[in-house]
């Protein structure tokens, strides 16, 4: 039965094809704004997320001290039973707490030079800290170090004077280096300790505070802190220099931050960051969306108006319709479905324009930011992303059609209802 409805309905539309355009032409309009607007917001976020770094370092959270005036003068501190009750936080990969070493200079040959941070770390957590190697081996054992990618910058020659001093850049992987310690012994003056880098591979540059810094064991650090400062280590009123924790992924970034500062801790990273970012472009993308749902509004009323006039045009054929047997629902199906295909034709059409519009737009920006220096009414650099400043993803364009015909078959609602309980005798005596 259905099917039969189906083949009137159209059969209905087809008689009357140049109403069917008009009607579906504000539908597409619609449609299309809706999906550009939300589409260009997805572009943005895209190219936003692109610009802040890898996926890695998105799923980083920074552990810090939460001092406030509520908290008083007793502040959680970065200790080891924080490391602890981090470990056991849902959603947590890894909790890396670091040490840096508290002093310390280079030197390389003749010259002299200084690296920070110089920081401790458990060698196992190596492939949690979301860094890569360039040369040589990703690994730690006792006296080995990593250096960054720019640790040989900061070089010197100790003689130089005057202007014949000059910043001096060396490759540690390479050179022969050692590092020198001094413990302030009170009267006696500074002793001086020099201890020989094995070094072990070099970090990719990746734009972060340890380009220019050394990674070593973190008992080794632990070692040479105590000499400088001739205090015992104590695991009880320790204190980290830093903590970082590792989210399983992006997903889950934001309930481990949440965990944390439920623990008085206060948290930071590109991690939170990011989601102060989505929050940003889920606002953005409502109102956006909004804008267009007028047009969308709007197409809704030429669709009930079409439908009225439809049904002043064919009371006598509804009246033959229900005269033969036809029931409301029936009479009610039929209008509906015409309602629903008006706004399909309207939506498919919309989604094409959208499609054909996304490439045109994008290939503009490409232009733009390859031949002329970017966009200059843009925040941000198109060629990020490959130029898609537009972007329509799958389900977006499937979630436009299924609201087009929303839309249609709504707006159809009452004129259909209004042919399905018109009386067969007085629709038959309409001329």
């Amino acid at each position: 039965m259905f099917y039969e409805l189906l083949q009137l309905a159209m059969g209905n539309l087809g008689r009357a094809r140049a109403r069917l355009i008009m009607t579906s032409a504000g539908v597409l309009v619609g449609t299309t704004a809706v999906i550009l607007l939300i589409a260009l917001t997805i572009g943005l976020q895209q190219a936003a997320e692109a610009s802040i770094g890898s996926s890695a370092s998105l799923t980083e959270i920074e552990v810090y001290p939460n001092y406030n005036p509520q908290s008083g003068s007793n502040v959680p501190q970065l200790d080891v039973a924080l490391v602890q009750n981090l470990w056991r936080v849902p959603g947590v990969a890894a909790v890396i707490p670091i040490i840096n070493m508290q002093g310390g200079e280079l030197e390389a040959g003749d010259y002299s030079g200084y690296a920070y941070p110089i920081a401790g770390i458990d060698p196992r957590l190596l492939p949690y800290m979301g860094l890569q190697i360039e040369r040589g081996e990703f690994s730690l054992q006792p006296g080995d170090v990593i250096v960054g990618a720019r640790s040989g910058d900061n070089f010197y020659d100790p003689e130089a004077s005057g202007d014949e001093w000059q910043p001096v850049s060396l490759d540690l992987f390479e050179t022969p280096a050692r590092l020198r310690l001094y413990q302030n012994s009170g009267d006696s003056g500074p002793k001086e300790r020099k201890i020989p880098l094995h070094v072990v591979g070099q970090l990719r540059e990746s734009n972060n505070q340890y380009d220019y810094g050394l990674l070593m064991p973190i008992q080794d650090v632990i070692q040479y802190n105590e000499w400088i400062t001739g205090q015992e280590f104590d695991s009880e009123n320790f204190r980290f220099d830093q903590i970082i924790v590792r989210a399983t992924s992006r997903e889950t970034a934001n309930d481990v931050s949440e965990a944390i500062r439920d623990l008085g801790y206060a948290t930071g990273g590109l991690g939170e960051y990011l989601q102060q970012l989505n929050g940003f472009f889920t606002t953005m993308r409502l109102m956006l969306g909004g804008v267009g749902g007028v047009a969308l509004l709007v197409a809704a009323f030429g669709v009930a108006n079409t439908m009225m006039m439809a049904i002043l045009e064919r009371t006598r054929e509804i009246g033959l319709m229900k005269a033969i047997g036809a029931t409301n629902q029936d009479v009610l199906t039929v209008f509906l479905i015409e309602a629903g295909l008006v706004g399909l034709v309207g939506g498919l059409a919309g989604v094409g324009l959208s499609y054909l519009l996304q490439n045109l737009i994008n290939q503009a920006v490409q232009n733009a930011s390859s031949g002329q220096g970017g966009v200059p009414f843009l925040p941000l650099d198109p060629s990020q992303i490959g130029g898609s400043l537009v972007v329509i993803p799958p389900e977006l364009a499937i979630g436009a059609i299924v609201l087009a015909v929303m839309i249609g078959v709504g707006a159809g609602f009452y004129p259909a209802m209004r042919a399905a309980q018109m009386p067969p005798v007085i629709a038959l005596k309409q001329e």
